[in-house]
């Protein structure tokens, strides 16, 4: 799961019209919209050409009723075919804060795998509990999804409207906040100030990947770092740590990990939670995560017994690729501090957890590439970074 898939926007309307088909004809559900960070990149697709590539498709539903965990489990349920398999242990409410102190559930959640693509559904009460999603401008863009016209129908009339003002008009998408401005400008603004003062540490990783991954921003701007600093620093260890450790786990998947992780220790998340993440990534020094984790993506590549490990495993919440760059900060530990780090992991993933774990003999005496190789290429780097200096 979470690899980032390079979708046609016919495969993608099978999907959606099989679930949006699915909750209205077996529980009523027709309010249904594209959020997340899907909404800008189909917008995208559409107005900019870009390829459609996501890691995860954002769902979103009000239901217009209390929603409990028992509907979201069958609906999870009903729309679980061989191309579409539901993932029944992230069946979990979606908690939302309507102050710095009080989280309340504002719905229930499902998520299915989709040949490596997760499709994710977040079912709220109401409108009400619906207006607490979304940290950032960028993430409260939707796009309705009506009963009866499927995705690529709608894409279609995106398209005839010309342009996103055009489209904004018809009101094809709804855009409360500017966020598809934003998403453009690469300058995305915070609207839940009190989910950021809630849950600091989650709010600061979801974040930090959006502007990395999405919107390519290689530095917070300080109107996004200061508050959340100090967010972080007056309420450390609020929020809820399942989603804290889920949320570092897709983070360890993704192409720029190394910095993503870095822009988080500057923030102070490691500085309680996970401070044994925090040492290392402080000892190693700016830059270095990338060359960790992209030589343990290397050799991990070439370890059969660690394929055939997570083969059989089935189902295990983080992918392989995260369970090698979690293994190569593990290996930077002392022992008691790696079991430190399992142990929290566990809360929210334990079969990935016991899978690293089983590992770490194995991946700590797996054999390297020979040191002069290695050298040779390190010299041979410095050298190339010099030439223009010298020359």
């Amino acid at each position: 799961m979470h690899r980032m898939k390079a979708l046609p926007v016919r495969r993608l309307s099978a999907i959606i019209t099989q679930v949006a088909q699915t909750l209205h004809e077996k529980f009523g559900l027709e309010k249904l919209f594209i959020g997340g960070g899907s909404a800008p990149a189909l917008l995208d697709h559409i107005y900019a050409g870009t390829a459609l590539r996501m890691r995860d498709l954002d769902l979103i539903c009000v239901a217009n009723r209390i929603v409990d965990e028992r509907l979201a489990r069958k609906a999870g349920e009903a729309c679980d075919t061989p191309d579409l398999r539901f993932l029944p242990r992230y069946v979990y409410p979606r908690r939302r804060s309507r102050n710095e102190h009080d989280m309340m559930i504002a719905g229930w959640g499902a998520i299915w795998d989709a040949n490596g693509l997760e499709i994710d559904l977040s079912i709220f009460h109401d409108d009400a509990t619906l207006r607490l999603n979304g940290l950032l401008n960028v993430d409260r863009i939707l796009i309705p999804l009506t009963p009866g016209t499927s995705f690529t129908e709608l894409a279609a009339r995106m398209m005839l409207a010309g342009s996103p003002e055009a489209a904004l008009a018809e009101r094809l998408f709804v855009d409360p906040h500017h966020g598809y401005a934003s998403w453009h400008n690469r300058h995305p603004r915070i609207i839940a100030w009190t989910a950021v003062h809630a849950s600091p540490i989650e709010s600061a990783i979801r974040i930090v990947r959006c502007c990395t991954n999405k919107l390519h921003v290689h530095h917070l701007h300080s109107d996004l770092a200061d508050p959340l600093r100090d967010a972080i620093m007056r309420g450390n260890n609020r929020g809820d740590r399942f989603l804290r450790v889920r949320t570092l786990i897709k983070l360890l998947h993704d192409d720029r990990a190394g910095a993503e992780l870095e822009m988080l220790h500057d923030l102070g998340v490691f500085q309680e939670w996970l401070p044994e993440v925090g040492e290392v990534v402080g000892r190693l020094g700016h830059g270095a995560l990338l060359g960790l984790l992209t030589e343990a993506d290397r050799e991990g590549r070439r370890d059969a017994e660690h394929h055939a490990a997570f083969a059989a495993a089935g189902e295990q919440g983080g992918t392989e690729i995260s369970a090698m760059r979690l293994e190569a900060l593990l290996l930077n530990m002392r022992s008691e501090h790696r079991n430190k780090v399992l142990e929290e992991i566990a809360l929210a993933e334990p079969m990935f957890a016991a899978l690293v774990r089983a590992q770490m003999p194995h991946v700590e005496h797996r054999p390297r590439m020979p040191r002069t190789r290695r050298a040779v290429r390190a010299v041979t780097r410095s050298v190339r970074k010099m030439l223009p200096s010298i020359s």
